[in-house]
């Protein structure tokens, strides 16, 4: 793929292809943070479009790669995560734990149907955030889509990717 390139719309099975030669893959929930997201060297960021992050689990040489997923810090965010965690295994999270939902709660909204489904391939950190959530420990229906999370601690949470 060319350099020149800074966007590109691909089906799962056209980007499993191709193979890119990067180091890190960012999948982010929302197509505002995926166009604000800053340049990070030998990586590329995918649009997961919610839900339809977990059809990257078509694109095999994922699993030589870094995979890093950044979701809303709601249940469904949370869900998302888990439901592509199921089908990849090893995928981190970026910004969805409780220290971000505490500096931002400033700029938290409300999520309109909540989910309390059981979720099993979360951390144990991510595990305690869901039942928070589903508890309304932080508020009803608490909801924190990731375009809302200052752009300072996002450049913050990707200084390792930064330094490598």
């Amino acid at each position: 793929l060319p350099e020149s390139l800074s966007e590109l719309s691909l089906r799962s099975a056209e980007l499993a292809r191709l193979e890119l030669s990067v180091r890190t893959v960012f999948v982010v929930e929302n197509q505002a943070t995926y166009l604000a997201f800053p340049d990070v060297s030998d990586s590329i960021v995918i649009f997961g479009e919610g839900f339809k992050a977990s059809t990257l689990e078509a694109v095999p040489w994922l699993a030589d790669r870094e995979l890093v997923y950044w979701g809303d810090i709601d249940t469904h965010g949370l869900r998302i995560l888990d439901q592509l965690r199921s089908r990849v295994p090893g995928v981190r999270s970026l910004l969805m734990d409780e220290a971000t939902l505490i500096a931002h709660l400033d700029h938290v909204g409300s999520e309109e149907s909540p989910t309390a489904v059981p979720l099993e391939h979360l951390t144990p950190d991510e595990s305690t955030l869901y039942r928070d959530l589903v508890e309304d420990r932080f508020g009803r229906s608490i909801r924190l889509e990731q375009e809302r999370i200052r752009f300072g601690a996002v450049r913050r949470a990707l200084q390792p990717w930064a330094d490598k």
